[in-house]
């Protein structure tokens, strides 16, 4: 069994747990295993903007399943949704770019 990872968020601790899920302020969130891939590329590089084609590259998966770009920005609104609060931003679009992990800075 995988041991949890975590990170610290301004308002509490997120870990990641088995099966794609992440708690988040007590509260277990169900990622699909494009989010939850989505989500640890982007928490392991923080600060720094990953282009849309570096994060298609790296979500193409060993079975050859291609993520189109309308998946990857359908993929990131609901990473957002389901992870954001009202006076907290995790993810930044940087247009022309691609997104950055910001980690929670008030919006």
């Amino acid at each position: 069994m995988r041991s949890a990872v975590s990170w610290k968020l301004p308002e509490a601790t997120a870990r990641y747990i088995p099966h794609r899920t992440l708690s988040l302020s007590g509260k277990a969130l169900v990622f699909t295993p494009l989010e939850y891939r989505l989500l640890k590329i982007l928490t392991k590089n923080p600060q720094n903007v990953l282009t849309r084609q570096v994060l298609l590259e790296k979500l193409w998966d060993a079975d050859g399943n291609f993520v189109d770009e309308h998946a990857l920005t359908a993929a990131i609104s609901r990473v957002r949704n389901k992870i954001e609060t009202e006076g907290r931003q995790y993810i930044k679009t940087v247009y022309g770019m691609g997104y950055m992990w910001i980690g929670g800075v008030p919006k």
